[in-house]
């Protein structure tokens, strides 16, 4: 009997501890203990349970993850009370890293990123719970989900039911999230939240067979979102704004995309990536897209435009898009320009494209038809300031036409039909029947015919009258005593004044 109230008292005991250490929650007992907490720093090291540290983590704590270790697991960021944010970060030291402002280059750093290795089929390595906020990431790799499925990074559901489940402030620093050189991944990073904000990190394997990818999208949120001095590289869609409905019907808003270098790697085309554009807008406002490199797109899944605006009713009535300024970028390498698509939802207004450079718009190479141009139902639309070397049409206009449409100050191929109409060909008639009351005027028009156009524009013949600092090596701008120089629209200059060797950096 002695024995048996021992034994029971000792089991009792045992339970007792169990309980206290974690022993009766989902927690590995083993890793609890190498969870270290020291003043405002938890310290975990290989093989410890991140998750726990999530949740025992307070405002302003930094926790410190082992440089080079993995963590298995899907992760969910908890709600917390408090404003200050809980910063998650390699245990190298600070040399060890890229500097502030720095992209992250994972050839020189990856040996001293902790791994974030998605274990749960379908679940994301790090998502969010309801209202989740104030949580920065420095330094961390975040590698692709179980057969690269849905998203390494999911911010948000887009089923919130009340505003202040949005989780908001996300910040994602010097970062490496990538899908699998095998099976790809269907997306990056799922950005539907407040205040998110991705900067100097590297994504790239983000590519799908027989299904879209992208390397950042956001659907459900209403902004802000900044997107700055990364290099993203995704098949379908490099970056992606609207897509699909939220619950509460929002639309991104207060988005700056600034200095990235997006890409599609040329070795992709020896496969069958769903290859689609480059940057699109489907639902959004207020969105400034500027100083970014963009380079590679071809026919694939689409017709090889690198840039789309194109609203679709996804989210009914709320999808838009309004007040969008695309500038300074420089368009390398595709086999069309940019198609633009206002019809559905809440339709597309206001925007602006200007001071961009494209360059190889060709068809023959890119598998397309080298258009600059494709375009529908738009409200208020300005071109102007851009160098565009392309291959096919300036524009093709079909259906319902462009209000308040101005075309200025660039320069251009006219090739076979310049501002083509559908069913009408090119000519006044065209441009008055799908360009009511617009202008298209001061630009530079390579081979064009002053007949087809009621303003004054410039014919050069050729690309070399054009006066250009170095076209065989890149530099479109024109010579400082070029006669084209100061006769654009109110004696401003013609076409895109870019450094090419700035863009794409923050």
């Amino acid at each position: 009997m002695i024995r048996i109230a021992i034994s029971i008292c000792v089991a009792t005991v045992l339970s007792m501890l169990l309980v206290i250490f974690g022993g009766c929650s989902n927690t590995n007992y083993a890793s609890s203990v190498d969870v270290e907490r020291v003043d405002n720093t938890i310290i975990v090291k290989k093989g410890a349970d991140f998750q726990v540290a999530l949740d025992r983590a307070k405002p302003g704590d930094t926790i410190t993850l082992e440089a080079g270790a993995v963590y298995s697991g899907a992760f969910t960021l908890p709600k917390k009370e408090g404003q200050e944010f809980i910063t998650i970060r390699s245990s190298a030291a600070d040399g060890q890293l890229p500097q502030a402002g720095e992209r992250m280059n994972p050839t020189k750093y990856a040996s001293v990123l902790p791994k974030i290795r998605p274990n749960v089929k379908a679940e994301a390595g790090l998502a969010t719970s309801a209202g989740a906020h104030h949580y920065r990431f420095i330094g961390i790799e975040f590698e692709p989900t179980i057969d690269g499925l849905y998203n390494i990074v999911r911010i948000g559901s887009g089923d919130e039911r009340k505003a202040e489940d949005l989780p908001h402030h996300i910040e994602f620093d010097r970062v490496y999230i990538h899908g699998s050189p095998i099976f790809g991944q269907r997306r990056g990073v799922a950005a539907n939240g407040r205040f998110i904000t991705i900067k100097n990190s590297y994504i790239s394997d983000i590519k799908q067979k027989g299904d879209e990818s992208q390397g950042i999208g956001a659907w459900a949120t209403d902004g802000p979102i900044e997107i700055v001095n990364n290099y993203i590289e995704a098949a379908a869609e490099n970056i992606l704004f609207g897509g699909a409905g939220s619950y509460l019907k929002l639309v991104p808003s207060d988005v700056l995309i600034k200095g990235n270098h997006l890409n599609k790697p040329l070795s992709w085309r020896d496969d069958s990536w769903v290859v689609k554009n480059l940057f699109e807008i489907k639902n959004g406002r207020r969105i400034k897209v500027e100083n970014n490199l963009m380079t590679n797109n071809w026919v694939m899944g689409q017709d090889g435009f690198a840039i789309l605006f194109t609203t679709r009713a996804d989210n009914g009535k709320a999808s838009i898009i309004d007040d969008v300024e695309f500038v300074g970028n420089v368009i390398r390498g595709s086999a069309c320009g940019i198609n633009l698509l206002g019809g559905e939802g809440s339709k597309g207004h206001n925007l602006k494209i200007r001071n961009n450079l494209f360059e190889d718009l060709t068809g023959e190479k890119w598998g397309g038809s080298g258009h600059f141009l494709k375009m529908t139902d738009w409200d208020v639309l300005v071109i102007e300031n851009n160098t565009i070397l392309q291959t096919g049409n300036i524009a093709i206009a079909y259906g319902i036409p462009i209000i308040k449409f101005v075309f200025r100050n660039n320069i251009v191929f006219q090739n076979t039909y310049g501002f083509f109409g559908d069913n009408l060909g090119t000519g006044p008639k065209s441009l008055d029947t799908f360009f009511p009351g617009g202008s298209v005027a001061n630009n530079i028009i390579i081979g064009g015919d002053p007949s087809l156009y009621k303003e004054n524009n410039f014919y050069p013949l050729s690309i070399r009258q054009v006066g250009f600092v170095d076209f065989r090596n890149g530099d479109y701008r024109l010579q400082n005593d070029n006669p084209y120089l100061k006769r654009g629209f109110d004696g401003g200059r013609i076409g895109a004044d870019i450094d090419i060797r700035a863009v794409g950096k923050n």
